[in-house]
């Protein structure tokens, strides 16, 4: 990753979404939504912000159609797309050391409008130096002083009188002029403190020698200090070369398996971003080949002699064999070198790719470890094979090459493939992931990281037929939750096997505090959950029956927690009486464990002084509770009261936005959690991992 990694970014003004609001960005992150949702647009969106080749907004095809005759008058009035990055080290201290403070900025803010034209913000914004006009009075009050002070022999009094009334009445006029200036740094104010210190030098005689320089001088620092470009602008020219720039891919050129070398290299002069040059290319890349080379080494001075009637010697025949031997060589070596490496990616079966030039045809011929004396055409094995190899070339090539630390911007990628290659590929994004940020869109259950729900956007279209953005929970269009519950599930019976030990919870909240807390508890010495123990979040109480069902049909029983409301206690009694009936010890209710009884949440593991500032800033106002909100019950309903009492809207997934938040800035700093809120964590991890141990007694050996 490089200096600038892209932590969210907002899409305004754009097709059919007005404002996104802000969407967090992950090392990898899943648009997941039907067709028509705006996936697409909030991913070009995205693209246009930054694009490795220029490619502009366009208002006419690209501002909202319903509102262009009567809102669009100016590009530059209308932000298109806004991107929030985390700095990295090394830039922080780069601005630091411009701005002489002993941290720089953490994030930058770059928005771009409909006009091309980019702004930048910082935070925290950079403190500016501004000269101001008084500076320049007290510099020509100090003139004043000494000059009624200038002194001399008799003789030179006369002369030294209309020095001093000349110095004074020219100080005064010049401090009329700065009286009401508030910054130097104007065009008008910058102008006058030039002519200021022109003046100044008519000024100057034997009578004022330790004077004026002293004005000089002063004057000297004040325009250096007005002519230096803001804090703000330096920083932003220091971040913009880090600026990483944005791939979008939505058509994936598949290889021929027969190459014709003169015309793909005329191809690649007139028109190298075709998708299936691109792909041509991307392979010779990945092994090292060059379509130049091998043509050249195709060439044949013996037939070019026959085919003129010149005569043919054994040094052109000795010197064709060498040229013809060493192309077959090249061709070998880099067949044995591809083969290795897409065998690391592709399981489905184990192939064996061979390169070889016929001619001017450069032929790609594929075996599998089934029918390994069967080769064929790259074009006769499957579909999905065929998108697979040339998907992982570009962007294996690409990403390594030209567009290392870019953000790469997938569109439906891998609809050709298979399920289970479609998982294979979730892989690959994982890979790619470590040089590259990546964003991708989908509507397929298996494209979806189950292990990773925290990375999914889903994206529907609510009844005005804008798109909207659902965050820290499941959206209630079913059309769009289908693939997350399909890939949740998959990724839990997956995890049957793998994981002996699960835990089923409501929410993505309780999930991201889970792992926050478990490893901050390890991290003190304290208990925590071990990696055995699998923690899925369920989408609400109510879905808990249902995904504990699927790992009850695979003779798997998870463990539950439940909160201490109502909702949890009404699943607790649904489960006590069908699925759990004579297991109620492996349901969990928070509050009974932290020993307060009801109106107990994840929430109040950490307590108000951690939760509630962090609510805050999410809705980018001040919030706090009041004596009459901390009655209400458990601290979510505290909130809930406390933001209808200041009549603010508290955002569909909030309380999963607020974990995700404060976990990441634990990652960073630890110590911002109290001890008693470990304690706490602590004692509901100890009991998870009791109830565990009981569950592996009552079950026996056989059972491991």
């Amino acid at each position: 990753m490089g200096q600038l990694t892209a932590a969210r970014y907002r899409v305004k003004n754009y097709r059919n979404t007005d404002d996104s609001g802000w969407i967090p960005l992950e090392r990898v992150t899943a648009f997941v939504g039907r067709n028509e949702s705006g996936k697409t647009a909030l991913l070009k969106a995205l693209h246009k912000f930054n694009p490795a080749t220029a490619e502009p907004f366009s208002p006419q095809h690209e501002f909202p159609r319903d509102r262009y005759t009567r809102d669009f008058k100016d590009g530059k009035d209308w932000p298109a797309c806004e991107v929030e990055f985390q700095i990295g080290p090394d830039l922080r201290r780069e601005l630091a050391a411009i701005a002489r403070i002993p941290e720089g900025p953490t994030t930058v803010s770059y928005v771009r409008y409909y006009n091309g034209e980019l702004t930048v913000d910082f935070n925290p914004r950079p403190v500016e130096d501004v000269p101001l006009g008084k500076e320049v009075i007290t510099a020509l009050d100090a003139l004043r002083a000494r000059a009624t002070r200038l002194s001399g022999t008799p003789e030179q009094e006369t002369e030294l009188q209309t020095i001093r009334a000349d110095l004074l009445t020219w100080a005064d006029g010049w401090k009329l002029k700065f009286g009401d200036v508030d910054s130097l740094k104007t065009e008008q104010s910058m102008a006058n403190l030039k002519t200021l210190r022109e003046q100044s030098n008519a000024k100057a005689n034997p009578h004022t020698a330790t004077i004026i320089p002293k004005l000089q001088g002063a004057l000297d620092v004040l325009l250096k200090r007005a002519a230096t470009p803001p804090l703000w602008q330096r920083f932003g020219e220091a971040t913009k070369k880090h600026l990483p720039v944005f791939i979008y891919f939505d058509k994936y050129g598949v290889l021929d398996s027969a190459i014709y070398l003169p015309r793909f290299l005329s191809d690649l002069k007139e028109q190298p971003t075709n998708p299936r040059i691109r792909t041509i290319n991307a392979m010779f890349k990945h092994v090292g080949l060059s379509a130049e080379e091998l043509v050249r080494l195709g060439q044949s001075k013996a037939e070019t002699a026959r085919v003129t009637n010149q005569p043919i010697t054994p040094e052109m025949i000795a010197e064709d064999r060498e040229k013809k031997d060493l192309r077959a060589i090249k061709c070998n070596a880099a067949s044995i070198d591809i083969s290795q490496k897409f065998a690391t990616w592709w399981k489905q079966r184990r192939h064996s790719i061979r390169y070889d030039v016929d001619g001017d045809f450069f032929r790609i011929w594929v075996t599998d470890d089934r029918r390994p004396n069967v080769e064929l055409e790259l074009e006769s094995r499957s579909a999905g094979f065929q998108w697979f190899f040339s998907f992982y070339l570009v962007f294996l090539v690409e990403s390594e090459d030209g567009y290392r630390d870019a953000v790469l911007l997938l569109d439906e990628p891998g609809l050709q493939l298979h399920p289970t290659a479609q998982q294979e590929l979730i892989a690959f994004f994982e890979e790619l992931s470590k040089k590259n940020q990546l964003v991708y869109t989908t509507h397929s259950p298996f494209l979806i990281d189950g292990e990773h729900l925290e990375r999914v956007r889903p994206v529907t279209e609510d009844e005005t037929g804008h798109s909207r953005i659902t965050l820290g929970g499941w959206p209630k269009d079913r059309e769009t939750i289908f693939p997350l519950q399909a890939a949740a599930g998959y990724a839990m019976v997956r995890g049957l096997f793998q994981h002996k030990k699960n835990a089923l919870v409501e929410g993505m909240a309780d999930y991201f505090y889970l792992h926050g807390l478990s490893l901050l508890c390890n991290a003190s010495g304290r208990i925590g959950l071990p990696d055995d123990i699998y923690v899925t979040p369920c989408g609400g109480a109510k879905l808990v029956g249902n995904l504990a069902s699927l790992f009850l049909g695979q003779n798997v029983r998870p463990l539950i927690l439940l909160d201490s409301d109502e909702a949890g206690r009404a699943r607790r009694d649904a489960l006590m009486k069908e699925l759990y009936v004579g297991h109620a010890d492996e349901i969990i209710m928070l509050g009974d464990v932290l020993g307060v009884g009801t109106d107990c949440e994840a929430e109040d593991i950490l307590g108000e002084a951690l939760v509630v500032p962090e609510v805050g800033k999410l809705l980018g106002q001040a919030f706090k509770l009041d004596k009459q909100d901390r009655t209400k019950g458990a601290l979510v309903d505290q909130i809930k009261s406390a933001a209808t009492r200041l009549g603010v809207d508290l955002p569909d997934g909030w309380k999963a936005e607020v974990a995700r938040r404060l976990v990441t800035h634990w990652a960073t700093k630890p110590d911002s959690v109290p001890p008693e809120a470990l304690d706490k964590a602590s004692k509901l991890f100890t009991a998870m991992r009791q109830r565990f141990e009981t569950q592996t007694e009552k079950a026996g050996p056989a059972s491991g």
